[in-house]
């Protein structure tokens, strides 16, 4: 790539991805071209290729991890560098004789892992990577409950990188966006915490609730918890219905948007830690734990020693250091 700058009118200057984060995708079945395919949108949005490498990172750490640029590079064929596709922020400062000079620095963004952290970024990723590898191998398995479990994965993964891809900061989105990005999590969560064994609507509010209570330790992150997923759950309800979401300031919205996007990454880490990658499925074991039964064998000690082993950047309020 560096031998190609400056082969192309207003090419991309290469010093801007020094240091850049860069997650490669092969695609054999790629059409092999002479020229840009300026507009080539077919297949999915760019992030979604790459979900099971990113899905670790945003669970490490809740700062807003997204993906900024894209390029198309066909190894010794062609390449495709937009000068626009890397976000830059423009800084000042004087040269040596006192004249104020503008130069483009990329803009890096909330997402930073500093070097001492890389050690235990790595053990969180490795344990957590294991675990989804697991879960998508059941995408052909013959019976049903891996498979779906493959998909159901995926399709929270995709919504959370959506509702990502269009938050701007952490208590930042276009507010004719909230209610479809508080759809977004909701999906997510549901995918994960609604069971194939559950017979049409029934019981499947209160399902949701008491399941995602049931990861947590505490009793008071269990009511946080239930109580949080129980307005999320009428929220979007009434935003499918075609109904407003009222008695809610934009402030206020924000901030609820905000507190289900850190609760639907604890939901997704714990769902990995604690799923079954064989013929059984969580959903009997939350349930189970709801009424008082086998919390300890099937919840409590798993959680703690994941998190004792491999923990995220910011340990959970009710995860101890006993």
């Amino acid at each position: 790539m560096p031998e190609l700058n400056g082969l192309r009118p207003h090419g991309l200057n290469l010093g801007l991805i020094e240091g850049a984060p860069l997650l490669h995708v092969p695609d054999p079945d790629y059409v092999v071209t002479r020229h840009p395919a300026w507009f080539d949108f077919t297949g999915p949005r760019a992030e979604v290729q790459h979900w099971q490498a990113l899905l670790p990172l945003m669970l490490w750490d809740s700062h807003l991890l997204q993906v900024d640029s894209v390029f198309t590079v066909q190894r010794g064929r062609h390449f495709d560098l937009n000068p626009g596709a890397v976000p830059l922020t423009i800084q000042s400062h004087a040269d040596r004789h006192g004249r104020l000079q503008e130069v483009d620095v990329r803009d890096t963004g909330e997402f930073h892992v500093p070097d001492q952290d890389l050690p235990a970024l790595t053990v969180f990723c490795t344990a957590i990577s294991a675990k989804i590898d697991a879960i998508m191998a059941g995408a052909t398995h013959q019976r049903r409950i891996p498979r779906r479990r493959a998909r159901r994965l995926e399709r929270a993964a995709r919504h959370v990188l959506s509702a990502y891809q269009r938050t701007h900061a952490d208590y930042g989105v276009w507010e004719v966006e909230a209610d479809e990005l508080h759809l977004d999590y909701v999906i997510a969560l549901e995918a994960l915490l609604i069971s194939p064994s559950d017979k049409d609507n029934e019981g499947i509010a209160n399902n949701f609730r008491s399941r995602a209570a049931a990861l947590f330790l505490t009793p008071a992150e269990q009511d946080k918890t239930e109580a949080l997923v129980s307005r999320a759950y009428k929220a979007r309800s009434t935003y499918v219905h075609g109904d407003v979401i009222k008695d809610q300031t934009e402030q206020e919205k924000l901030k609820e948007l905000r507190a289900l996007r850190h609760l639907t990454l604890q939901v997704i880490l714990r769902w990995l830690i604690l799923t079954p990658s064989d013929t059984d499925d969580l959903a009997p074991l939350l349930d189970a734990a709801a009424r008082g039964t086998g919390r300890e064998e099937h919840i409590d000690q798993p959680l703690r020693a994941f998190f004792a082993t491999a923990p995220p950047r910011t340990r959970p309020a009710d995860i101890t250091t006993a």
